[in-house]
């Protein structure tokens, strides 16, 4: 899993490889920080972010994890 902070936002990025075809799928959560809060924010819930794609490696799957949350949180982010 790779986590990394965009802005306010943690993301949480990973993939996992299908046994049936040894390709790879995408998976995110994002979760805001907020400066003296108990406990982040859930913005989005862990949970595959590009359903019907399989992807030839892990880096590949985790690029496009990336691209789709940072898609949609960009816009608040600014």
């Amino acid at each position: 899993m790779r986590v990394e902070t965009f802005g306010p936002y943690q993301l949480e990025l990973s993939a996992r490889q299908f046994i049936h075809n040894g390709g790879w799928a995408a998976f995110a959560a994002v979760r805001k920080l907020d400066d003296g809060a108990q406990a982040a924010v859930h913005v989005l819930p862990y949970q595959q972010v590009a359903d019907h794609t399989v992807f030839a490696t892990e880096a590949a799957a985790i690029a496009a994890a990336r691209g789709v949350v940072v898609a949609m949180i960009a816009p608040q982010a600014v």
